[in-house]
């Protein structure tokens, strides 16, 4: 498969359209000589485990050597921060570890030597958390070079945006139909290179139609694609930097992340009040797209997620307490969950610690009714929408 059939995967697998990570696992490991790939994701319980691969035996047996993977080491050393700068950085075993130290290693010695763990390449994704991927070689295959390094750097940033599109639109799970994509309290609007709007939700019409959001979708009245609407951001500076997002997004790029400004007649301050996330479109997504074409990269287009920074798109913690008798610190804990914060990061700030946040998050999933931190997360979004719908609703006297 070339490299844009598994960019393909990669958003199908995160978008959970017709693809698994472990079909993304066996294309990268086609794609890249390797006889295994690693990439740590939490399930719907929290618990961590590789998806590119279907469990073996070599699992429960790395299980009793995690602990001293010097690469793994490592990547736990690497801060968000440092992953952000270091953003689509993939680097060689030998520069992660240098090679004389690592085939004289505890780990090598004991585990990597007979599990085809001789030869390694990754890099850091940045979500809410770091999270590492690596793809490995045995000792009869050739070491990894450069021009392997070249192929994994295209792939990385197309991860990171899928699994960061992925969270965005986690509340409406497998299926995008128009009316789930209604209901997401995200924008979500689907241009081509030249930024004319081949679709728009509920939340990103709204958005477009608010002039304190810094976007709006204007007609465009002149040259062949006249009668067409195009996309635009107010502040110039913000539509040159949407306008080489898309532009990068629409030719195979992963995009990237903005904030977008309202004009300044509009709001005095010149602050953000959009958040904006530019993808690779999904062929599905496009109006202009056949039934049951199946899930796949749209070339020549792009989406673009928008969340209002002005609104808080969590329900308030004292409802949390009202719909589903949370106590005040779980419903705390629930909104910084609804918000995209890890588990080890409400840990850090609330000054307790993991096993305790671990515990709380139980006791919310079970008074939720929620079957894991995904359902929980649609359970939130509905929530938030319905209230933000009560809260604008005029109130009416009686009688």
């Amino acid at each position: 498969m070339e490299l844009t059939g598994v960019v393909d995967l990669i958003y199908a697998a995160a978008l959970g359209e017709g693809a698994s990570w472990q079909d993304v696992g066996d294309q990268l490991m086609n794609l890249m000589g390797a006889q295994r790939a690693t990439l740590w994701l939490k399930d719907e319980g929290g618990a961590p485990g590789n998806v590119l691969m279907r469990a073996d035996s070599y699992d429960k047996k790395y299980a009793q050597y995690v602990e001293i993977d010097p690469y793994r080491a490592a990547a736990l050393e690497v801060g968000v921060e440092e992953t952000m700068h270091r953003r689509g950085d993939v680097r060689l075993g030998h520069e992660i570890i240098p090679d004389a130290s690592y085939v004289k290693s505890e780990f090598y010695a004991d585990f990597g030597r007979i599990s085809s763990r001789r030869y390694m390449i990754g890099g850091l994704i940045c979500t809410t958390g770091v999270i590492p991927l690596g793809l490995h070689r045995d000792a009869a295959a050739r070491p990894f070079d450069e021009a392997d390094k070249r192929t994994l750097s295209l792939l990385l940033p197309h991860l990171q945006r899928a699994l960061q599109m992925g969270a965005r639109l986690a509340p409406v799970g497998s299926g995008f139909a128009a009316a789930a994509l209604d209901s997401v309290p995200i924008g979500v609007i689907v241009v081509d290179h030249e930024m004319r709007v081949l679709y728009c939700n509920a939340e990103g019409t709204a958005l477009v139609g608010n002039p304190r959001s810094g976007l709006s979708i204007v007609r465009d009245r002149r040259g062949s694609s006249a009668n067409s609407s195009r996309l635009f951001a107010h502040h110039p500076a913000d539509h040159a930097q949407l306008c080489r997002l898309v532009g990068a997004a629409s030719r195979g790029g992963a995009g990237g992340g903005m904030q977008v400004r309202a004009h300044s007649s509009v709001l005095a301050a010149d602050a953000a009040t959009l958040s904006a996330l530019v993808c690779p479109a999904l062929r599905h997504l496009s109006s202009s797209a056949r039934a049951n074409m199946g899930t796949s990269v749209m070339h020549g287009a792009a989406t673009v997620l928008a969340r209002n920074l002005l609104r808080s798109s969590s329900l308030p913690a004292r409802l949390l307490v009202e719909l589903f008798g949370l106590t005040r610190a779980e419903a705390e804990v629930a909104v910084a969950l609804a918000g995209g914060v890890t588990a080890e990061d409400v840990a850090r700030k609330r000054h307790v610690s993991l096993e305790t946040v671990r515990s709380q998050i139980r006791t919310i999933l079970r008074k939720t009714g929620a079957s894991g931190l995904r359902d929980f997360e649609r359970i939130i979004a509905l929530g938030s929408t319905m209230h933000a719908m009560s809260a604008a609703r005029p109130v009416s006297g009686d009688g």
